[in-house]
Protein backbone atom coordinates (compact mmCIF):
# COMPACT_ATOMS: atom_id res chain seq x y z
CA UNK A 1 0.00 0.00 0.00
CA UNK A 2 2.66 2.56 0.76
CA UNK A 3 4.97 1.47 -2.19
CA UNK A 4 1.31 2.64 -4.44
CA UNK A 5 1.20 5.68 -2.48
CA UNK A 6 4.53 6.54 -3.09
CA UNK A 7 4.25 5.89 -6.53
CA UNK A 8 1.11 7.78 -7.24
CA UNK A 9 2.87 10.68 -5.45
CA UNK A 10 5.79 10.69 -7.88
CA UNK A 11 4.20 10.51 -10.65
CA UNK A 12 1.78 13.73 -9.39
CA UNK A 13 4.97 15.80 -8.58
CA UNK A 14 6.59 14.71 -12.38
CA UNK A 15 2.98 15.41 -14.02
CA UNK A 16 2.91 18.78 -11.83
CA UNK A 17 6.56 19.82 -12.90
CA UNK A 18 6.02 18.73 -16.96
CA UNK A 19 2.71 20.95 -16.72
CA UNK A 20 4.57 24.26 -16.16
CA UNK A 21 6.36 24.31 -19.17
CA UNK A 22 9.00 26.93 -18.23
CA UNK A 23 12.04 28.15 -20.54
CA UNK A 24 15.46 28.38 -19.18
CA UNK A 25 17.20 31.72 -19.87
CA UNK A 26 21.26 31.71 -19.55
CA UNK A 27 23.45 34.78 -19.67
CA UNK A 28 26.80 35.38 -20.08
CA UNK A 29 28.79 38.63 -20.42
CA UNK A 30 30.44 39.27 -23.73
CA UNK A 31 34.33 38.93 -22.45
CA UNK A 32 35.21 36.23 -20.21
CA UNK A 33 31.45 34.55 -20.80
CA UNK A 34 31.23 33.84 -17.40
CA UNK A 35 27.60 33.76 -16.10
CA UNK A 36 25.81 36.98 -14.91
CA UNK A 37 23.84 36.78 -11.87
CA UNK A 38 21.44 39.50 -11.32
CA UNK A 39 20.50 40.56 -14.71
CA UNK A 40 16.53 41.31 -14.37
CA UNK A 41 13.80 39.80 -17.32
CA UNK A 42 11.30 42.11 -18.65
CA UNK A 43 8.80 40.93 -20.96
CA UNK A 44 5.94 43.58 -22.26
CA UNK A 45 7.42 45.96 -19.10
CA UNK A 46 6.39 43.17 -16.91
CA UNK A 47 8.77 41.98 -14.22
CA UNK A 48 9.51 37.69 -14.83
CA UNK A 49 12.50 36.76 -13.35
CA UNK A 50 16.11 37.87 -12.17
CA UNK A 51 19.30 35.56 -12.86
CA UNK A 52 20.55 33.17 -10.13
CA UNK A 53 24.76 32.81 -9.27
CA UNK A 54 24.77 30.64 -12.43
CA UNK A 55 23.31 33.27 -14.96
CA UNK A 56 19.83 31.30 -15.28
CA UNK A 57 15.97 32.05 -14.61
CA UNK A 58 13.24 30.39 -15.68
CA UNK A 59 10.29 31.76 -17.37
CA UNK A 60 6.74 30.82 -18.69
CA UNK A 61 7.21 28.89 -22.06
CA UNK A 62 4.82 31.30 -23.46
CA UNK A 63 6.44 34.24 -23.49
CA UNK A 64 8.07 34.88 -27.01
CA UNK A 65 10.28 37.97 -26.10
CA UNK A 66 12.05 38.98 -23.32
CA UNK A 67 14.25 42.22 -22.25
CA UNK A 68 16.93 41.96 -20.20
CA UNK A 69 18.61 44.91 -18.26
CA UNK A 70 21.82 44.42 -16.13
CA UNK A 71 22.84 48.27 -14.98
CA UNK A 72 26.19 47.89 -15.89
CA UNK A 73 25.59 45.98 -19.40
CA UNK A 74 23.89 47.16 -22.74
CA UNK A 75 19.85 46.53 -22.36
CA UNK A 76 18.61 43.49 -24.97
CA UNK A 77 15.89 42.08 -26.50
CA UNK A 78 16.29 38.80 -27.11
CA UNK A 79 13.64 36.86 -29.25
CA UNK A 80 12.89 32.84 -27.54
CA UNK A 81 10.71 31.29 -29.52
CA UNK A 82 13.12 28.57 -31.13
CA UNK A 83 14.84 27.58 -28.14
CA UNK A 84 13.87 25.49 -24.63
CA UNK A 85 16.97 26.50 -23.22
CA UNK A 86 18.67 30.05 -24.35
CA UNK A 87 21.67 31.05 -24.22
CA UNK A 88 22.58 34.80 -24.90
CA UNK A 89 25.88 36.94 -24.15
CA UNK A 90 25.33 40.33 -22.97
CA UNK A 91 27.90 43.32 -23.87
CA UNK A 92 29.18 45.56 -21.34
CA UNK A 93 28.30 49.20 -21.33
CA UNK A 94 30.46 50.63 -18.09
CA UNK A 95 33.99 51.10 -17.48
CA UNK A 96 34.73 48.43 -14.43
CA UNK A 97 36.53 49.65 -11.21
CA UNK A 98 37.99 46.05 -11.19
CA UNK A 99 41.69 47.69 -11.11
CA UNK A 100 41.34 49.68 -8.07
CA UNK A 101 39.30 47.04 -6.20
CA UNK A 102 42.47 44.77 -6.94
CA UNK A 103 44.61 47.19 -5.72
CA UNK A 104 42.88 47.41 -2.67
CA UNK A 105 42.37 51.93 -2.59
CA UNK A 106 38.51 51.16 -3.60
CA UNK A 107 35.77 50.46 -1.06
CA UNK A 108 32.82 49.97 -2.80
CA UNK A 109 30.03 49.34 0.79
CA UNK A 110 32.11 52.27 2.03
CA UNK A 111 31.66 55.12 -0.81
CA UNK A 112 28.06 53.73 -1.31
CA UNK A 113 27.08 54.38 2.51
CA UNK A 114 28.77 57.69 2.48
CA UNK A 115 26.87 58.68 -0.95
CA UNK A 116 23.56 57.53 0.64
CA UNK A 117 24.01 59.43 3.85
CA UNK A 118 24.70 62.71 1.34
CA UNK A 119 21.48 62.47 -0.72
CA UNK A 120 19.58 61.88 2.72
CA UNK A 121 21.10 64.68 4.60
CA UNK A 122 19.15 66.85 1.52
CA UNK A 123 16.10 65.47 2.33
CA UNK A 124 16.53 66.11 5.62
CA UNK A 125 16.54 70.13 5.47
CA UNK A 126 13.38 69.52 3.11
CA UNK A 127 11.35 70.03 6.01
CA UNK A 128 7.32 70.18 4.48
CA UNK A 129 4.41 68.12 2.85
CA UNK A 130 5.19 65.78 -0.35
CA UNK A 131 2.08 64.70 -1.78
CA UNK A 132 2.09 61.28 -4.47
CA UNK A 133 -1.10 60.23 -6.93
CA UNK A 134 -1.05 56.30 -5.99
CA UNK A 135 -2.86 53.30 -7.32
CA UNK A 136 -3.31 50.23 -5.94
CA UNK A 137 -4.38 47.13 -7.82
CA UNK A 138 -4.77 43.52 -6.40
CA UNK A 139 -6.07 40.61 -8.94
CA UNK A 140 -6.47 37.10 -8.39
CA UNK A 141 -6.34 36.06 -11.93
CA UNK A 142 -7.31 32.11 -12.01
CA UNK A 143 -10.53 33.88 -10.52
CA UNK A 144 -10.80 36.97 -12.57
CA UNK A 145 -11.40 39.07 -9.46
CA UNK A 146 -9.81 42.60 -9.27
CA UNK A 147 -9.53 45.46 -6.91
CA UNK A 148 -8.08 48.94 -7.55
CA UNK A 149 -7.82 51.53 -5.16
CA UNK A 150 -6.32 55.52 -6.23
CA UNK A 151 -6.27 58.59 -4.69
CA UNK A 152 -3.69 60.97 -3.55
CA UNK A 153 -1.26 60.70 -0.05
CA UNK A 154 0.25 63.41 1.64
CA UNK A 155 3.56 62.30 3.79
CA UNK A 156 4.60 64.64 6.39
CA UNK A 157 8.67 64.85 5.69
CA UNK A 158 10.28 65.79 9.55
CA UNK A 159 13.34 65.50 8.40
CA UNK A 160 16.19 64.64 10.59
CA UNK A 161 14.04 63.55 13.79
CA UNK A 162 13.35 60.70 15.88
CA UNK A 163 10.05 60.95 14.79
CA UNK A 164 10.50 59.70 10.93
CA UNK A 165 8.00 60.74 8.65
CA UNK A 166 3.61 59.89 8.89
CA UNK A 167 1.63 58.85 5.96
CA UNK A 168 -1.94 59.98 5.51
CA UNK A 169 -4.53 59.25 2.87
CA UNK A 170 -5.31 62.71 1.42
CA UNK A 171 -7.92 62.05 -1.05
CA UNK A 172 -9.58 58.63 -2.68
CA UNK A 173 -10.36 58.97 -6.01
CA UNK A 174 -11.65 55.48 -6.99
CA UNK A 175 -12.15 51.74 -5.19
CA UNK A 176 -13.65 49.38 -6.81
CA UNK A 177 -13.73 45.41 -5.81
CA UNK A 178 -15.04 42.01 -6.88
CA UNK A 179 -12.55 39.72 -4.67
CA UNK A 180 -14.07 37.81 -2.26
CA UNK A 181 -11.51 36.20 -0.74
CA UNK A 182 -9.53 37.45 2.41
CA UNK A 183 -6.37 38.87 0.50
CA UNK A 184 -5.17 40.86 3.28
CA UNK A 185 -2.71 38.66 5.70
CA UNK A 186 0.54 39.84 3.82
CA UNK A 187 -0.64 42.86 1.61
CA UNK A 188 -1.04 46.12 3.14
CA UNK A 189 -0.64 49.20 1.05
CA UNK A 190 1.47 50.74 3.68
CA UNK A 191 4.42 48.09 3.78
CA UNK A 192 5.85 49.37 0.42
CA UNK A 193 5.59 53.33 1.64
CA UNK A 194 7.15 52.28 4.38
CA UNK A 195 10.21 50.74 2.81
CA UNK A 196 10.85 52.54 -0.11
CA UNK A 197 10.05 56.44 1.11
CA UNK A 198 10.28 56.57 4.41
CA UNK A 199 13.96 54.55 4.24
CA UNK A 200 14.83 57.17 1.97
CA UNK A 201 13.53 60.18 4.64
CA UNK A 202 14.33 58.57 7.39
CA UNK A 203 18.02 57.12 8.08
CA UNK A 204 17.22 53.37 8.66
CA UNK A 205 18.09 52.52 4.95
CA UNK A 206 21.61 53.11 5.90
CA UNK A 207 21.72 51.37 9.13
CA UNK A 208 19.94 48.17 7.67
CA UNK A 209 22.81 47.95 5.24
CA UNK A 210 25.12 47.76 7.75
CA UNK A 211 23.46 45.94 10.17
CA UNK A 212 22.48 43.00 7.62
CA UNK A 213 26.11 42.99 6.60
CA UNK A 214 25.30 43.45 2.82
CA UNK A 215 28.38 43.53 0.44
CA UNK A 216 29.07 46.53 -2.07
CA UNK A 217 30.05 45.06 -5.60
CA UNK A 218 30.39 45.16 -9.68
CA UNK A 219 30.66 49.16 -9.04
CA UNK A 220 30.37 50.60 -12.59
CA UNK A 221 30.85 54.14 -13.45
CA UNK A 222 30.59 56.74 -16.00
CA UNK A 223 32.09 60.26 -16.25
CA UNK A 224 29.12 61.55 -13.96
CA UNK A 225 26.90 58.21 -13.10
CA UNK A 226 28.49 55.63 -10.41
CA UNK A 227 25.89 52.01 -9.82
CA UNK A 228 26.23 49.60 -7.07
CA UNK A 229 25.02 46.39 -7.02
CA UNK A 230 23.51 45.39 -3.96
CA UNK A 231 23.59 41.88 -2.24
CA UNK A 232 24.40 39.18 0.67
CA UNK A 233 26.65 36.62 0.84
CA UNK A 234 24.72 33.48 0.81
CA UNK A 235 25.27 29.45 1.00
CA UNK A 236 22.31 28.88 -1.61
CA UNK A 237 22.01 30.52 -4.73
CA UNK A 238 20.78 34.11 -4.75
CA UNK A 239 18.03 35.39 -7.22
CA UNK A 240 17.43 38.93 -6.11
CA UNK A 241 19.44 41.79 -7.38
CA UNK A 242 19.65 45.40 -6.28
CA UNK A 243 20.78 48.41 -7.84
CA UNK A 244 21.47 51.87 -6.86
CA UNK A 245 22.40 54.41 -8.93
CA UNK A 246 23.59 58.01 -8.85
CA UNK A 247 24.29 60.91 -10.88
CA UNK A 248 27.09 63.45 -9.84
CA UNK A 249 26.88 61.69 -6.39
CA UNK A 250 23.16 62.15 -6.18
CA UNK A 251 20.82 59.17 -5.43
CA UNK A 252 18.45 59.27 -8.87
CA UNK A 253 17.32 55.67 -8.91
CA UNK A 254 17.06 52.37 -6.52
CA UNK A 255 15.81 49.01 -8.18
CA UNK A 256 15.44 45.60 -6.34
CA UNK A 257 14.08 41.94 -8.20
CA UNK A 258 13.46 39.14 -7.30
CA UNK A 259 11.92 35.69 -7.61
CA UNK A 260 11.67 33.01 -5.26
CA UNK A 261 10.23 29.56 -5.39
CA UNK A 262 7.27 28.58 -3.20
CA UNK A 263 4.43 26.45 -2.57
CA UNK A 264 5.32 24.88 -6.05
CA UNK A 265 5.14 28.11 -7.87
CA UNK A 266 7.76 30.56 -8.91
CA UNK A 267 6.94 33.90 -7.53
CA UNK A 268 8.11 37.49 -8.04
CA UNK A 269 8.77 40.93 -6.65
CA UNK A 270 10.03 44.23 -8.13
CA UNK A 271 10.20 47.92 -7.25
CA UNK A 272 11.57 50.94 -8.89
CA UNK A 273 11.68 54.34 -7.45
CA UNK A 274 13.04 57.11 -9.28
CA UNK A 275 14.52 60.06 -7.08
CA UNK A 276 14.48 63.83 -8.05
CA UNK A 277 17.89 65.24 -8.72
CA UNK A 278 19.91 67.82 -6.64
CA UNK A 279 19.46 69.59 -4.63
CA UNK A 280 16.67 68.21 -2.74
CA UNK A 281 16.80 63.92 -2.95
CA UNK A 282 12.80 62.47 -2.62
CA UNK A 283 11.31 59.88 -4.21
CA UNK A 284 9.47 60.99 -7.39
CA UNK A 285 8.43 58.15 -9.03
CA UNK A 286 7.93 54.50 -7.04
CA UNK A 287 6.73 51.42 -9.17
CA UNK A 288 6.03 48.08 -7.65
CA UNK A 289 4.78 44.40 -7.70
CA UNK A 290 4.70 41.31 -6.34
CA UNK A 291 3.11 37.65 -6.08
CA UNK A 292 1.80 35.58 -3.34
CA UNK A 293 -0.14 32.72 -2.48
CA UNK A 294 -3.41 32.42 -0.26
CA UNK A 295 -4.16 29.82 1.72
CA UNK A 296 -5.95 28.13 -0.62
CA UNK A 297 -3.53 27.60 -3.13
CA UNK A 298 -5.06 30.76 -5.00
CA UNK A 299 -2.15 32.91 -6.67
CA UNK A 300 -2.18 36.80 -6.40
CA UNK A 301 -0.16 39.96 -8.18
CA UNK A 302 -0.02 43.43 -6.52
CA UNK A 303 1.29 46.29 -8.14
CA UNK A 304 1.49 49.74 -6.28
CA UNK A 305 2.54 53.30 -8.20
CA UNK A 306 3.23 56.49 -7.05
CA UNK A 307 4.08 59.76 -8.59
CA UNK A 308 4.93 62.63 -6.96
CA UNK A 309 2.66 65.85 -7.43
CA UNK A 310 2.48 69.28 -6.83
CA UNK A 311 0.50 70.00 -3.32
CA UNK A 312 -3.88 69.78 -5.01
CA UNK A 313 -4.79 72.30 -2.59
CA UNK A 314 -7.64 69.20 -1.11
CA UNK A 315 -10.87 70.86 0.54
CA UNK A 316 -11.68 68.55 2.08
CA UNK A 317 -8.64 66.40 3.08
CA UNK A 318 -9.45 63.12 4.48
CA UNK A 319 -6.33 62.93 6.40
CA UNK A 320 -6.33 59.29 7.33
CA UNK A 321 -3.05 58.02 9.15
CA UNK A 322 -1.89 55.24 6.90
CA UNK A 323 -1.07 52.15 9.42
CA UNK A 324 -2.31 48.59 9.23
CA UNK A 325 -4.94 49.40 7.72
CA UNK A 326 -5.97 47.39 3.84
CA UNK A 327 -8.16 49.12 1.01
CA UNK A 328 -11.32 48.21 2.25
CA UNK A 329 -10.97 49.51 5.76
CA UNK A 330 -9.67 52.82 4.44
CA UNK A 331 -12.38 53.22 2.36
CA UNK A 332 -15.01 52.50 5.51
CA UNK A 333 -12.80 55.00 7.19
CA UNK A 334 -13.40 57.97 4.42
CA UNK A 335 -17.14 57.14 4.13
CA UNK A 336 -17.54 57.23 8.01
CA UNK A 337 -15.23 60.60 8.61
CA UNK A 338 -17.16 62.22 5.41
CA UNK A 339 -20.15 60.69 4.75
CA UNK A 340 -21.74 62.95 1.67
CA UNK A 341 -17.60 61.73 0.10
CA UNK A 342 -18.50 60.19 -3.47
CA UNK A 343 -16.47 57.23 -4.32
CA UNK A 344 -16.53 55.83 -7.59
CA UNK A 345 -16.88 51.90 -7.84
CA UNK A 346 -16.52 51.60 -11.30
CA UNK A 347 -13.29 49.37 -12.42
CA UNK A 348 -10.46 52.06 -13.78
CA UNK A 349 -7.82 50.35 -15.68
CA UNK A 350 -6.51 53.70 -17.31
Amino acid sequence: MKSIFTFILTMFIMNSLLGQDIKTIVLHNTVSHNPIPGVMVFSDGNFLAVSDDKGTCRINDTITEIYCKYLGYKGKTLDIRDCDTCIFILESNYNLLEEVEVKGKYNAKKQLLKLLKESQQTAYKFDTNIYYKFKEINRIPELNQTEIFTGILRVENKGYSKKGNLIFISEISNYYNTIEQDIYKENRLNKILEKFILDVLYPRNIRSLRRKNHFQGSAHNTRDSLTFRVFTKRNEISTDADYILFIKNKLRTREVAKTFYRDTVDLKYYIKTDYSLPPITIPEHILASREYILENGQLVTNTIELQKIDNPHIEPELNIYLYSSTCKELVEKAKEKYPDLNISSEEDNK
